[in-house]
């Protein structure tokens, strides 16, 4: 590719960025003689600049983090709007429960000293270090933990015997640790007996086969003096290192190829051997027609069962094939393949769901087969319905007014396509018509649907997302609603997927937009909202005091459920793990790291119970609505007064809102409730026995709410 074809595709990414694109420039820029030019990385800072909104947290999608995390790691993208984005897409990538400042801080993306290259060096080391795993340090070998997200530290196991632990901070890891998965080949490599039994070149394809990450040769040396070449001299390990084992006999070449494997895995593996040796050519006449009778032998539950599978190879044979012969190769598997039904529309979600699987690197090809096999009204119809993960690919392969001319006609319902629409609003030419289409009334709808496939739920739990926190998306709301606040309010009423707390903070943050939705509540639209779902019973006898629920703000209702599910998801698997390693290191009775997994699993399963009681009666609520009229409530600052005329403020919080530092106090401690619904004038006796007078009750500060959401 020259510059000017370069220069034109870096334009078109930045305008609009499609897999295919992206992995062409990455290409281009890895094969570069001589490598990427300061013209070219200079070009680059237009898709840098087109991806950074000033006003907006930048927001890539899978495959553009993947092309930024690339770039990075070829080393010569440095720039303050690359770091930006850089960043933007590590923590995009980043799993959950590695999302925290001592992380981000190990990686090193807020050393602006660090250059990118080495960040991607320490992230994808990072990724790569699961519990088990073999560290190898100057220290000597050990086996990893799970990494404290909170500390930034790691605890690693010494392999000497003993079980000794101690805490690494993760920074020093993914800077100098080679790490090995776990395996024959590694206790080999770690046995100083075993390891002397192995030659140089043994030792070296032993390493190279274990690790989870590229291991330099200095490193690789530094293994072999601990323990394969351990007591040599310098100039006999030389000797040694230098040394090379017997070739072996070439084995005869495999005459079969991908034209006449007999089972779709084995045509995947042969058509990716073909492109290894540089054999993928376009398929002949008797090649077409041994994948034809392939294809038509193929019976109906395997395609079914092994759809995955299948979709791999046609995007793999796709581009080896004439475009006369793709449709006669194909037709057989019409009314076989799954995600090909005959009515788009209608069929069981099921059979869609392979796409939410396919490579990002196949989608695009994929695409295009549909269209070529089909017409484009088809793979219209398909992408109404597709997961998220499969919509950009698959949008990509559909001109934008014929995209926005069936979005406008179509009646679009499902989470998948309305976020699609939401995210690429900008990047695309859509009509304010189909933006229209996110509204209050389709995205309640969306988020009503329920026992969806796993593929869909992801973006299901985004819109939601969206719905409850996200202020363009209120402000979207708004607008798509015109001068009908009765639509926003009707259709809240049928939202049962939340609860009345998080509709009661819906209704205020959407009602800052619009005035006329303010009125319209205050005329007793947001009642009958709180009220939706409730019996008539549950709507006018109030509850008993013993069951009313702790009362908490929204930023720590939404940490205790984080932590709840980090346990769940991650810390109690991850200690499952380390009690299957601990296990096999044989005797119970002087086994301390297995005793650490008890104890840990222990105070895990201590804990989840008590944070499945505490959310069980928590209500998280907004502190915003909040009228004290001078009494104290849950949401407002109080100033007490002692008999000397000496002023403490303390600020009344939720039940898991307390802050002694801050004073900020939960309205469940006995100094909370002295106050709690007093009124000002009021005489209260606080816990240590002194007598104070309330003087004073305001709303809480519009930066400490804006906190607390």
């Amino acid at each position: 590719m020259d510059q000017n074809q370069l220069d034109d595709l870096i334009v078109q990414v930045a305008e609009h960025a499609t897999t295919r694109n992206l992995e062409t420039i990455i290409s281009t820029l890895k094969n570069a003689k001589g490598g990427v030019s300061p013209e070219t990385a200079e070009k680059l800072e237009v898709i840098w600049s087109s991806w950074n909104d000033e006003n907006d947290e930048i927001e890539l999608e899978p495959e553009q983090c993947a092309f930024v995390i690339e770039t990075a790691a070829l080393g010569f993208a440095n720039s303050p709007i690359f770091r930006k984005v850089l960043i933007a897409a590590i923590r995009a990538t980043l799993p959950p429960y590695l999302n925290r400042v001592a992380v981000v801080r190990a990686l090193g993306l807020r050393d602006d000293a660090l250059p990118p290259n080495e960040i991607i060096r320490r992230f994808r080391k990072l990724l790569a270090l699961k519990t088990g795993c073999y560290v190898f340090r100057s220290a000597g070998w050990g086996t990893a933990g799970a990494p404290d997200s909170e500390s930034g530290t790691i605890a690693i196991t010494a392999c000497n015997g003993r079980g000794s632990s101690v805490a690494i901070p993760l920074e020093s890891i993914l800077k100098e640790a080679s790490l090995l998965g776990p395996g024959l080949e590694t206790s080999r490599i770690i046995d100083p007996v075993k390891a002397a039994r192995m030659d140089a070149a043994t030792f070296r394809a032993a390493v190279k086969k274990k690790a989870l990450c590229p291991v330099s040769e200095n490193q690789m040396k530094a293994m072999a003096q601990l323990t394969a070449a351990a007591g040599k001299s310098p100039d006999e390990f030389n000797a040694w290192w230098s040394s090379e084992t017997p070739a072996q006999a070439a084995r005869p070449a495999d005459p079969r190829t991908s034209s006449n494997g007999r089972s779709l895995e084995e045509i995947e593996v042969l058509i990716d051997r073909e492109a290894a040796a540089g054999q993928a050519t376009i398929y002949t006449a008797g090649a077409i027609a041994s994948l034809t009778a392939f294809f038509t032998r193929l019976r109906p539950d395997t395609a079914v069962r092994e759809a995955l599978q299948l979709a791999k190879v046609i995007a793999k044979v796709a581009p080896r094939t004439a475009p006369d012969d793709l449709v006669p190769l194909l037709t057989p598997l019409l009314a076989k393949a799954p995600f090909w039904p005959e009515k788009p529309e209608t069929a069981p979600l099921d059979q869609l769901a392979v796409w939410g699987h396919i490579p990002a690197k196949d989608l695009g090809v994929m695409a295009s087969v549909t269209i070529a096999v089909f017409n484009i009204d088809y793979l219209i119809r398909c992408a109404m319905r597709l997961p998220l993960k499969a919509l950009n690919a698959v949008c990509a392969e559909i001109e934008p007014a014929a995209l926005d001319r069936a979005l406008a006609a179509a009646a679009v319902s499902g989470s998948d396509m309305l976020l699609w629409i939401w995210k690429n609003r900008k990047k695309i030419q859509l009509s304010p018509e189909v933006i229209r289409q996110v509204n209050v009334i389709n995205v309640v709808k969306a988020l009503s649907q329920e026992k969806l496939p796993r593929e869909w739920g992801a973006a299901q739990r985004e819109l939601k997302l969206h719905l409850l926190e996200k202020n363009d998306f209120h402000q979207q709301m708004i607008a798509a609603a015109g001068d009908d606040p009765a639509s926003i309010t009707g259709a809240l009423q049928s939202a049962l997927f939340l609860n009345p707390g998080e509709r009661q903070s819906l209704l205020v943050k959407l009602a800052r937009h619009s005035e006329s939705l303010r009125d319209h509540i205050e005329n007793g639209a947001g009642q009958q909202i709180l009220n939706a779902g409730l019996s008539k019973r549950e709507k006018v006898i109030a509850a008993p005091e013993v069951a009313e629920p702790n009362y908490t703000s929204i930023k720590s209702h939404q940490r205790l459920l984080a932590e709840l599910n980090d346990l769940i998801n991650v810390q109690i698997p991850e200690n499952r793990e380390a009690l299957k390693v601990a296990r096999a290191h044989g005797d119970f009775r002087e086994n301390a790291e297995f005793d650490a997994a008890k104890e840990r699993r222990n105070f895990l399963g201590r804990r989840r119970s008590e944070l499945e009681k505490d959310l069980a009666n928590l209500q998280p609520v907004s502190l915003r609505i909040a009228d004290p009229e001078g009494v104290v409530q849950i949401g407002t600052v109080v100033t007490l007064t002692d008999a000397a005329g000496q002023e403490t403020v303390y600020t009344i919080l939720g039940a898991w809102d307390g802050d002694p530092e801050r004073n900020f106090v939960s309205y469940r401690t006995r100094l909370g409730q002295a106050v709690y619904r007093r009124a000002v004038g009021e005489q209260v006796t606080l816990p240590n026995g002194s007598e104070c007078t309330i003087t004073k009750v305001t709303v809480l500060p519009e930066e400490l709410l804006q906190e607390l959401e």
